[in-house]
C-alpha cells in the first residue's frame, strides 16, 4: 500500500528533475520530498531514480510506472473536480493564477471590494508568467493574455490589449517627447532580448530602429516597465503594464494587439463561489479605463 501523497511527490521529481524542483512546485521541504520519496520506493519495492550530481533520473522501473501514476493522477483530480463542482456555498478557497503585472496592477485594486461583498471566500492569489495547470488544481482560475486560450479550460474574453509608448515623467523632462513613431529612432529605447523578439511587437522594433536607439535589452515585460518608470529609456508596453510613473504616449503603429482572458476548467465553472469572482472580475476589467483600446492619455 502507498500514499496518495507519494505519488505527487513522485512525478514532481520526475517533472523537475531535482528534490528542490519538486519541493518548490508542491510547496513543501526538501526534506519531506526525500521522506515521501524513500517511503515509496520502500512500498514498492524497486528504486525509481538513480541520484546523479545533476539531478535524480528515472530508471527503468521508474519510467515503467510513470504512465500509471500519471493516470491515477488524472483521476483523482477529475474527481476533486467533481466534488467541488457539486459546491453551491459562497464561501471557501479559491486559488488565481496571474502574470505578475495584472496581479499587482489589477487583481490587488478590486479585492478589497470583492472580499467586503463576499467575506466567506479566502483568494490566493499566484503570481506567475508560467501557465499553471488547472486540470491538476494548480490553480482554479487563470487570468491570461493570450490570443489562443486552450481548448479543454472554460471562460471569457475580457479585454483586448493594445501596446503604446510609455516614458516617465524623469525621461520627459530630461529628453523631451515624442508625439508619434517616426520620432522614436531619436530617443532612447528599451528593445527586447533575442529570446524576446518571438513577440511581433519586438521583433518589429528591431527591424525599425538602428540599433545604437536601443540603450538597454530586457526578456520581460515587468522589467521593462521597470526600466522605463526609472527613466532609462522608453518603453513599447501592453495596457495592462500601464503603472501610476508611466504616462502613455500614444499607440504603437502599426496595430499590435493582443487578448485577455478569465478561464477556468469546465467541471468548476458552477461553483458558486467561482462563478462569483469570475462575474465580479469580468466586469471590474472590462470598466477599467485602463484597459480601453482607445484610452486617453493620463
Amino acid at each position: 500500500m502507498f500514499d496518495w501523497n507519494d505519488v505527487q511527490v513522485f512525478l514532481a521529481i520526475a517533472r523537475g528533475g531535482s528534490l528542490a524542483a519538486a519541493a518548490r512546485t508542491l510547496k513543501v521541504n526538501h526534506s519531506t520530498v526525500f521522506r515521501r520519496l524513500n517511503t515509496f520506493e520502500d512500498a514498492l519495492g524497486v528504486r525509481l531514480f538513480e541520484r546523479m550530481p545533476t539531478g535524480y533520473a528515472l530508471t527503468p522501473e521508474g519510467e515503467s510506472i510513470r504512465a500509471e501514476a500519471e493516470a491515477v493522477e488524472t483521476n483523482v483530480h477529475a474527481l476533486e473536480r467533481k466534488i467541488a463542482g457539486r459546491d453551491f456555498a459562497l464561501r471557501g478557497d479559491i486559488r488565481v493564477t496571474a502574470p505578475h503585472g495584472l496581479a499587482t496592477g489589477f487583481l490587488a485594486q478590486y479585492l478589497p471590494d470583492f472580499i467586503a461583498r463576499y467575506p466567506g471566500i479566502r483568494v490566493d492569489i499566484e503570481a506567475s508568467d508560467s501557465a499553471l495547470d488547472l486540470g491538476r488544481r494548480e490553480a482554479d482560475i487563470a487570468l491570461r493574455a493570450t490570443h489562443a486560450p486552450p481548448e479543454h479550460l472554460v471562460g471569457r474574453r475580457v479585454a483586448t490589449l493594445c501596446w503604446w509608448v510609455f516614458a516617465s515623467a524623469s525621461y520627459r523632462e530630461r529628453m523631451g517627447c515624442p508625439t508619434n513613431m517616426g520620432e522614436l529612432s531619436a530617443h532612447r529605447l528599451i528593445g527586447a532580448t533575442q529570446s524576446f523578439q518571438r513577440l511581433p511587437v519586438f521583433a518589429w522594433l528591431a527591424k525599425q530602429v538602428p540599433d545604437d536607439a536601443i540603450v538597454v535589452r530586457a526578456a520581460d515585460l515587468d522589467t521593462m516597465a521597470a526600466l522605463a518608470r526609472e527613466g532609462v529609456g522608453l518603453a513599447l508596453l501592453p495596457s495592462d503594464q500601464h503603472l501610476p510613473d508611466l504616462q502613455r504616449l500614444f499607440p504603437v503603429e502599426p496595430r499590435f494587439t493582443g487578448e485577455l482572458w478569465l478561464l477556468t476548467h469546465p467541471d468548476l465553472r458552477h461553483v458558486a463561489r467561482i462563478k462569483a469572482f469570475m462575474e465580479f472580475l469580468a466586469e471590474r476589467l472590462r470598466n477599467d479605463p485602463r484597459l480601453a483600446e482607445s484610452s486617453p492619455i493620463p
